[in-house]
């Protein structure tokens, strides 16, 4: 009995594993082809993901090893690709109120960086990011840096 409960339990744990960490289906790949595709079209995503908080999104244009750092007054805050998605799919979709602007910064062939400012009506919320041309060819977000600054 013990052994037959130890088995279905591993067989659980085994296919929970395989169903989180599943390759992305076709649909996806698409989606990352057409949303990586460009630097410009990673910024639009990004401001897209954070004016309506959409943790796909997110997820899409950020490096697995992508850092985000927050100024925190004295502290700096440093937080994961996973930790901010995950902080996304707990707000859920929703619209903030908030205008959005870009400037770019610097760029060459395989790295820019681009200042994404979304204005709020009380403070301006400044994201430094730093795109990287991957070996696929594909443009993720690899640095993400954010400052507040009152108005």
């Amino acid at each position: 009995m013990k052994k037959n409960l130890f088995a279905c339990l591993l067989m659980l744990c085994i296919s929970g594993t395989l169903g989180y960490s599943r390759p992305l289906n076709n649909e996806e790949r698409l989606l990352r082809k057409t949303v990586n595709s460009k630097p410009l079209t990673v910024v639009n995503a990004f401001i897209e993901a954070s004016v309506h908080t959409d943790a796909k999104l997110l997820n899409l244009v950020l490096n697995e090893n992508a850092k985000v750092c927050v100024c925190l007054g004295q502290k700096i805050g440093k937080h994961s690709k996973g930790q901010l998605v995950s902080y996304y799919k707990k707000l859920g979709k929703s619209d903030l109120n908030c205008e959005s602007d870009y400037e770019i910064i610097s760029s060459s062939n395989t790295l820019a960086v681009v200042r994404v400012d979304l204005k709020f009506p009380l403070f301006v919320q400044r994201n430094y990011i730093t795109i990287e041309q991957g070996a696929e060819g594909l443009w993720e977000i690899t640095q993400v840096s954010r400052f507040n600054e009152n108005i």
